[in-house]
C-alpha cells in the first residue's frame, strides 16, 4: 500500500501540482485561466486515446449483426454450457476483429484518477493553515518558480475556486452542475454505438442517463474549481470527438444535429436498419405465436373429436347389448 500511495503522490499528485502552479505563474497569477489551460492541455493528450477509441466504436458497431445472429442462435438455451458457448463465439468474433470492447471506455477510465487527482490539487494548491503551506512548499520542484506566489489567489469570475459549488453565488451553484451534467450527457451519447437489440438498448438508456445525473448531483459537493474542469473538459471532448469522429451527427431526442450530409445520411441509413431488423423480429414472434395458437387449436379439436368417437362407440356398445 505505501508503494501505491508512493506512485499516486509522486506520479499524479505532484506533477498535477506543479502543473497547475507553473500555468498560475506564467498566466496573469489567475487560478482560473490556469484551470482552463490545463484542461486543454490535458484534452489534447488524450487524442490518440480518443483516436483509438473512436476506431474501436467503429469496428464494434460493424460488428453488430454478427453479434446479433450469435445472441438469436443462444436466444432459448439458458444452460450453463450455451452461456459459455456464447460468449466464447462472442470472444472469437472480438478477436478475429481486433476489437476489445474496454477499450471503447478509455478516455472515461483515465479521466476518473485525473479528476480525484484534481480535486486533491485543488485543495492542496489553497491551503488555508500554516501546515497546508508547509506541505504545499515541499511539494513544489526546486525549480519551481510558483514557490514563490504562495498564497494563490482562490477567486476566479467572482468565485472562490475551493468552496463547493454549492457555495457559490446564484443561480451559478444550480447552473454549473446542470451544465456538467447536460455537457456529460452529449459525451455519452456521442461514444455510444447503435444497439441491435432492446436489452442493449434498455442497458444504453440506463448509462447514458444515469453517468450524467450521477456526476451533476456529485458536482453541487464539489470544489468550484473542480466542477469548471469537468465542464470545460466534456465541452473540449466533444469538439475533439466530433472532429477526430470524422464529423458524426449527434442523435439527441430522436433527432440528428451537425454532422455532414454524408455522414447523417449513414446515420439514417444505420438507424432505418435497425428498424427494419426490430420490425422483422417483431414478424416472426408474432408468426411463432400464431403458429403456436394454431398447433393448440388443431390439438384441442383432436382431443374433441376423440372424446366424441369414444362416447359414440360407448353408446353402440351399449345397444348391441340390449
Amino acid at each position: 500500500m505505501e508503494f501505491l500511495g508512493l506512485i499516486w503522490d509522486q506520479g499524479i499528485m505532484r506533477p498535477m501540482i506543479n502543473a497547475l502552479a507553473l500555468l498560475y505563474h506564467y498566466l496573469f497569477l489567475n487560478y482560473g485561466v490556469s484551470i482552463i489551460v490545463f484542461t486543454v492541455i490535458v484534452r489534447v493528450l488524450m487524442i490518440p486515446l480518443t483516436i483509438r477509441q473512436t476506431r474501436q466504436m467503429k469496428k464494434l458497431q460493424a460488428l453488430q449483426p454478427r453479434m446479433k445472429a450469435i445472441q438469436d442462435k443462444f436466444k432459448d438455451k439458458k444452460d450453463p454450457e450455451s452461456r459459455r458457448a456464447q460468449s466464447s463465439e462472442s470472444m472469437a468474433l472480438y478477436r478475429e476483429a481486433g476489437v476489445n470492447p474496454i477499450g471503447c471506455l478509455g478516455p472515461m477510465v483515465i479521466q476518473m484518477p485525473i479528476w480525484i487527482g484534481f480535486y486533491r490539487a485543488i485543495i492542496r494548491t489553497m491551503p488555508t493553515t500554516p501546515e497546508g503551506m508547509a506541505n504545499l512548499s515541499a511539494s513544489f520542484y526546486a525549480w519551481n518558480p510558483a514557490s514563490a506566489d504562495v498564497p494563490f489567489s482562490r477567486l476566479f469570475l467572482g468565485i472562490d475556486l475551493a468552496d463547493t459549488v454549492s457555495q457559490v453565488y446564484l443561480p451559478l451553484n444550480f447552473v454549473l452542475p446542470v451544465l456538467v451534467g447536460a455537457s456529460m450527457f452529449i459525451t455519452t451519447k456521442m461514444s455510444s454505438t447503435i444497439a441491435m437489440d432492446e436489452r442493449q438498448q434498455s442497458q444504453q438508456r440506463i448509462m447514458q442517463w444515469m453517468m450524467p445525473v450521477m456526476i451533476g448531483v456529485f458536482t453541487y459537493q464539489f470544489p468550484a474549481g473542480l466542477g469548471i474542469y469537468i465542464l470545460l473538459s466534456n465541452i473540449v471532448g466533444v469538439f475533439i470527438q466530433y472532429f477526430v469522429g470524422g464529423r458524426q451527427p449527434i442523435d439527441l431526442f430522436g433527432k440528428l444535429y451537425l454532422g455532414t450530409a454524408e455522414t447523417r445520411a449513414e446515420a439514417i441509413a444505420a438507424k432505418t436498419a435497425l428498424a427494419e431488423r426490430n420490425q422483422d423480429n417483431d414478424d416472426s414472434d408474432e408468426e411463432e405465436t400464431t403458429d403456436d395458437d394454431s398447433t393448440s387449436i388443431h390439438r384441442q379439436e383432436r382431443t374433441r373429436g376423440n372424446r366424441r368417437r369414444a362416447r359414440n362407440s360407448r353408446r353402440r356398445a351399449r345397444r348391441r347389448r340390449h
